[in-house]
């Protein structure tokens, strides 16, 4: 197991001010993808993550608005961290496995995916994790502008996989 995998899991299970900034400098370095976009977590309980999605240049596309795929990977990563707050990653591996955007409105302000870790029946997910070692579990993320407006829906599907049986690991 990587040691900052329960860094991780502590930041996440106590997000204190500091902690969700701490925990935002290390998921920018854990997930280089995600550094350029500017994506800060704003809440994580077990109500709801938060996080915003700036309106800055490198996130718009052509036409001046927030681009599509800056969309679908906040809506993504607010999934992720909502497993995340609900797993932790010290045991089981996270990895997308389907991913389905309904673009509604044109994202022209600062964006925030919103995703709810109530959509988890944790019970009946850790009854098929403890027999199978493994879980498909799909969740919404609802992205907003500063007007609560909703300008998209990101559905993702996620496998949930116990450490020990994971067979590529680095």
């Amino acid at each position: 197991m990587k040691a900052g995998y329960k860094l991780i899991d502590h930041l996440i299970a106590n997000p204190s001010v500091m902690n969700l900034m701490a925990l935002n400098k290390v998921l920018t370095v854990g997930i280089p993808f995600n550094a350029p976009h500017g994506f800060k977590i704003k809440t994580l309980n077990s109500d709801a993550v938060l996080i915003r999605l700036p309106n800055r240049k490198l996130n718009h596309n052509h036409l001046g608005g927030v681009h599509a795929c800056a969309m679908a990977t906040v809506g993504e990563f607010c999934a992720g961290m909502a497993l995340l707050s609900s797993f932790g990653i010290s045991r089981y591996r996270l990895i997308l496995s389907e991913l389905h955007v309904t673009y509604t409105y044109q994202g022209r302000t600062e964006l925030e995916g919103s995703c709810s870790p109530h959509q988890i029946d944790k019970e009946a997910v850790n009854k098929v994790l403890e027999a199978e070692g493994k879980h498909l579990q799909t969740l919404k993320t609802i992205i907003r502008d500063l007007n609560g407006k909703e300008v998209a829906v990101v559905t993702t599907t996620w496998q949930l996989k116990n450490w020990e049986i994971v067979k590529t690991k680095d």
